[in-house]
C-alpha cells in the first residue's frame, strides 16, 4: 500500500469517528425531547385521573345533598299527619311520603354505587402518582446521562476535530482536495476492491485501473462512485 493511502486510510478512520460523534450529537436533542415526553404524558395522566377523583367526590356530595333533602322532605310530610282532616288527604299524604321514602332509597343506593366509583378512582390516582413518579425520576435520569453524553461528545468532536486536521495536512494538497470532494458527496470516501469490483457501488473496476491499482503509483477512482480505491490485499495488513 502506498503512503498515500496509507494516510487517506488514516485519515478516514478519523473522519468516520468524527461523523459518528456529530449524528449523535444531533439525536440528543430528540432524545431529550421523548424524555421530557414521557414526564409530560405521566404528568397528564396524573392530573386526568384527579380530576376523575373530583368528579366523583363532587357527584357523591350531589347524592348525599339529595338524600338530605330526601330525608327531611318525608319529615315535614310526616309532620302534616296530625293535621289532615278528611280520609283523602290522608291517602295523598301517604303517597307522598311513599315517593319521598321510595327517594330516599335510590338515593342511598347511587351513594354506595358512587362510594364504589370513588373507590376506584382513588386507587387509579395512586397508581398514576407512583407512575408519574417513576417517569419523572426516569427522565431525570436520562436527561442527566445525555448531559453527561453531551459533554463527552464535544470532547470528542473538538479532540477529532484537530486529529482530522492533523492527518488531513499530512496528505499531498492534490489528495487532500480528491477525498475532500468526494466526503461532501458521499461516504465513505474510501472503497475497497475485492474481486475487482468496487464495494461502494458494487461496479466492476476497468482492467487498466485495477492494474494502476496494484501498482499503487497514483490514486484511482471508481469511475462510477468516484471514491477513492483502495486494495483488499493492501489493506488487510493494517490495523
Amino acid at each position: 500500500m502506498s503512503e498515500a493511502i496509507k494516510k487517506l486510510v488514516a485519515l478516514q478512520r478519523v473522519d468516520d469517528e468524527l461523523a459518528r460523534a456529530r449524528v449523535e450529537l444531533a439525536e440528543l436533542p430528540g432524545l431529550r425531547e421523548a424524555a421530557e415526553a414521557r414526564r409530560a404524558e405521566s404528568l397528564e395522566a396524573l392530573e386526568e385521573a384527579r380530576d376523575a377523583v373530583r368528579a366523583h367526590e363532587l357527584e357523591q356530595r350531589t347524592f348525599e345533598s339529595g338524600l338530605s333533602d330526601a330525608e327531611e322532605r318525608k319529615r315535614h310530610l310526616e309532620g302534616q299527619s296530625s293535621q289532615v282532616k278528611s280520609n283523602e288527604a290522608y291517602t295523598a299524604l301517604l303517597q307522598e311520603i311513599e315517593d319521598a321514602q321510595r327517594s330516599i332509597g335510590e338515593m342511598e343506593d347511587k351513594i354506595l354505587e358512587a362510594m364504589d366509583v370513588l373507590e376506584a378512582a382513588r386507587e387509579a390516582l395512586a397508581v398514576s402518582e407512583q407512575r408519574a413518579a417513576e417517569a419523572g425520576a426516569s427522565a431525570d435520569g436520562e436527561l442527566a446521562r445525555l448531559a453527561g453524553r453531551q459533554a463527552e461528545l464535544d470532547k470528542d468532536v473538538e479532540r477529532l476535530v484537530g486529529a482530522r486536521d492533523v492527518a488531513a495536512e499530512a496528505l499531498d494538497p492534490e489528495v487532500r482536495r480528491r477525498y475532500f470532494k468526494v466526503v461532501e458527496k458521499r461516504r465513505p470516501a474510501l472503497a475497497v476492491v475485492t474481486k475487482e469490483v468496487c464495494t461502494g457501488c458494487r461496479v466492476g473496476i476497468p482492467p487498466q485501473d485495477f492494474v494502476d491499482l496494484l501498482s499503487a503509483e497514483d490514486i484511482v477512482q471508481c469511475r462510477t462512485c468516484k471514491r477513492i480505491l483502495v486494495h483488499a490485499d493492501g489493506l488487510a495488513g493494517e490495523g
